[in-house]
């Protein structure tokens, strides 16, 4: 039965992505279409991120432009993500006759659609872990991101997110295994196994951090298909780091480790309640690159934290310098509503916009120097998608982007290719004739 058209807008992280698929699966089921004009739609979805004060201001203004529209046509205006969860009072000031959905609610969509309820409060049973997504509404192109958790045991001083997503949830691993199982015959050749901490997945469902068997029975799946692993704390993957190497070493498994370590300070990580140092975290990244060679790391880095003085900034620079990541985010540290560090006193704006600056042209001067020394070389590379700003975009054994010419293969091939040049943030490389086998190979 035809219900109506549903127009949805994502913003944020990969596990974002991953609800909207969820979302747009279960409104598949119940006999929604959508579509890509929202003055066309009977129902408007726009699934927030509020990670950092601009995001917020940006979700604040896309908002009132989604409500003004669905008064004009009579849609019926659902927001859905981190700022419905973490900030329903503020949403609700800008579109009050929204229909709010949080992070845990997203499989319900459907009544918070057709009732016009709002979905706040966890349910009380298990609530995404269960439910089980369309394969088909999860691709994009020939990538898929797969929610094995969300939630962690972190309680950062600067983090909202944890307000929107309190609680460790995990997927069954039979029900994951099977989700990709079923993704890889739709032609996926990119699984990213995405949470908000994937170090910690199992730990609610099993009593144990379960990730390496996970990965374990996921590339035990047949087919030509690579597997990315998700953000992990380091808190949480030193417990089962010798595992998790065992199995990260996998041909199928991108080797590639996302690590954040916020700041290069011992005494800023207390005060952002990061429970590692940074001689445990740099243990860590020596053990991986010894296990591992050629893996990429990359991190985070928050500069202009509260309790940020010189000493602790140049303490950063300093662990950048010497780590040497190829990939480094960084982001200019903004108060968050209802955190820890909002209350305490505050480095100013032009201060951390200083750091700022001279902290990007560290990591660009670093990541150029980095990316030279692929300049000459040749590897296997699979093509994962057209690129944004045109090409293809194709990623090394590593999870390095290398952008090759239109045209000179297609998404889902593995293709030898030859780095001809390199920015501080990617490679660049031509098609050559050799032998090249997929990691399932």
């Amino acid at each position: 039965m035809q219900r109506g058209r549903v127009y949805i807008e994502t913003y944020g992280c990969a596990l974002n992505m991953a609800d909207t698929a969820i979302m747009r699966s279960v409104l598949s089921s119940r006999g929604y279409s959508f579509t890509n004009c929202v003055d066309e739609a009977d129902v408007i979805i726009i699934n927030t991120c509020t990670v950092r004060l601009d995001t917020e201001a940006r979700m604040k203004r896309r908002i009132a432009e989604l409500a003004a529209i669905a008064e004009k046509t009579g849609a019926r205006l659902v927001v859905a993500g981190c700022m419905a969860s973490a900030q329903p009072y503020t949403v609700k000031r800008i579109a009050p006759k929204a229909v709010l959905v949080s992070t845990y609610n997203v499989h319900l969509v459907d009544i918070a659609v057709e009732r016009g309820l709002d979905l706040l409060t966890p349910p009380r049973e298990k609530p995404k872990p269960l439910f089980k997504p369309t394969p088909r509404l999860m691709l994009r192109g020939k990538i898929a991101e797969v929610p094995i958790a969300e939630g962690c045991l972190g309680d950062c001083s600067f983090c909202i997110t944890k307000i929107a997503r309190r609680r460790v949830y995990s997927r069954p691993v039979e029900n994951i295994v099977k989700l990709v199982r079923e993704l890889v015959r739709l032609g996926a050749v990119e699984i990213r196994l995405t949470g908000q901490d994937i170090a910690v997945y199992g730990i609610d469902l099993y009593g144990k951090r379960l990730l390496p068997e996970l990965v374990r029975r996921v590339i035990e799946v047949e087919g030509d298909f690579m597997v990315r692993i998700g953000m992990m704390s380091p808190d949480q993957l030193e417990p089962i780091l010798d595992e998790f190497l065992e199995v990260f070493r996998h041909p199928k498994v991108f080797k590639f480790v996302h690590l954040p370590v916020q700041s290069g300070d011992d005494r800023v990580l207390r005060i952002m309640k990061r429970n590692y140092t940074v001689d445990e975290y740099r243990a860590i990244v020596r053990e991986i690159r010894n296990k591992v060679p050629g893996v990429m790391i990359a991190t985070d880095i928050i500069v202009g934290h509260p309790g940020e003085d010189e000493e602790a900034f140049e303490n950063t620079v300093r662990l950048i310098e010497e780590l040497r990541f190829e990939r480094v985010h960084l982001a200019q540290y903004t108060p968050r509503q209802r955190t820890v560090a909002a209350g305490l006193p505050q480095v100013p704006d032009p201060v951390k916009k200083k750091r700022s600056k001279r902290l990007t042209e560290v990591v660009m001067r670093i990541g150029l120097e980095e990316h030279r020394r692929y300049i000459g070389s040749r590897a296997c590379a699979l093509v994962v998608s057209r690129g944004e700003r045109g090409g293809l975009d194709a990623k090394l054994y590593n999870y390095m982007p290398v952008i090759l010419p239109e045209g000179s293969a297609r998404p889902g091939e593995w293709r030898c290719i030859e780095v001809v040049d390199a920015t501080w943030y990617d490679l660049r490389g031509r098609v050559v004739d050799c032998t090249c086998k997929g990691g399932g190979s």
